[in-house]
């Protein structure tokens, strides 16, 4: 196991005080070459969670699945999205299952809330869950060949395998770690450096590109309301395409300038990832405002802190 040491990203003060702080990694590739990095990783690697299921849906090009189910613009965002659960989400994922000839009892997601509760029947359901559209695409593939459905997230499924490869093929890595994610599915750890070349690779590839305009053209659906991936394409203009992974992780593509942004978080927290990656994207001016919370409120509303990034592209 490589030692990694994090870099201070942004702290909270209350006044003279710091009151937290919080740690990880800042990467920026432009034409596959590492040009920035706070943080020392080491060459580590880190699992990248959702931030996979891009090119996890990426297969269903290999197999011609998006042209045979004749699927929609907004049907191929949601496969790549941890989607917020909402009737729009989950009416996407049940179409694409009905395509397949299948329903919501194949899922092998867990039954969860889902992310947003406004359309929450009070009834956990896979469906529910961020990554049952990643599980219906899986379902459709192996309805498409033949594969079997009850056992399609086990390692050696041929599904499976065919993603791993896909995940070494695209990034250049030699070597892949492997453990489970929080759906059941199989989660693929690599280094940051193969992590960027893996998405240099997606989503430069005419062959995948419909993906990457499907994400950018339907941000709502590729995320949800208040989601990270949404509100940084929305600020993109088209010119963004992002994904979040669980544990802290976040990848931004610019079409334009052919650049990717990694930002990985030593902590869990939605927040601040989302302060230090909306400030690094206006740092580069990728985005032209700021929608992140620079000042914090206690209970009563009034203001008691501010959030202070700690570092600069220069």
């Amino acid at each position: 196991m490589k030692e990694i040491f994090p870099a201070l990203l942004l702290s909270s003060c209350r006044a003279d005080v710091i009151d937290e702080q919080y740690f990880g990694f800042v990467f920026l590739y432009k034409n596959f070459s590492r040009i920035f990095t706070l943080g020392d990783d080491n060459g580590a690697k880190f699992y990248l969670r959702s931030l996979s299921k891009p090119v996890q849906a990426s297969v269903m090009a290999d197999f011609n699945l998006q042209r045979e189910l004749d699927l929609t613009d907004e049907e191929i965002a949601v496969c790549c999205a941890s989607h917020s659960g909402t009737k729009r989400h989950c009416d996407l994922v049940l179409s694409i299952l009905k395509k397949a000839g299948l329903d919501e009892s194949y899922l092998k997601c867990p039954s969860a809330e889902p992310l947003d509760m406004r359309d929450f029947d009070g009834t956990k359901r896979p469906l529910y869950h961020n990554c049952s559209a990643k599980h219906a695409l899986m379902l459709a593939l192996c309805v498409k060949n033949g594969w079997d459905l009850t056992d399609y997230l086990e390692i050696n499924h041929p599904l499976q395998k065919i993603i791993k490869e896909k995940h070494l093929v695209m990034s250049g890595a030699e070597d892949i770690e492997i453990s489970l994610d929080g759906c059941g599915a199989p989660v693929f750890a690599l280094c940051a450096d193969n992590i960027a070349r893996m998405f240099f690779n997606l989503f430069n590839d005419r062959k995948y590109r419909f993906l990457r305009n499907a994400m950018v053209e339907n941000p709502y659906i590729a995320g949800g309301k208040d989601r990270p991936d949404s509100e940084i394409m929305e600020l993109g203009q088209g010119n963004l395409v992002s994904k979040v992974g669980a544990g802290g992780f976040v990848l931004v593509y610019n079409i334009k300038e052919d650049m990717i942004l990694i930002v990985k978080m030593s902590q869990n927290n939605n927040l601040p990832r989302r302060i230090v990656t909306l400030n690094a994207l206006l740092k580069l001016g990728w985005i032209k405002s700021n929608p992140a919370p620079s000042e914090y409120f206690n209970d009563c509303g009034k203001k008691v802190g501010d959030y202070i990034c700690n570092f600069s592209f220069l």
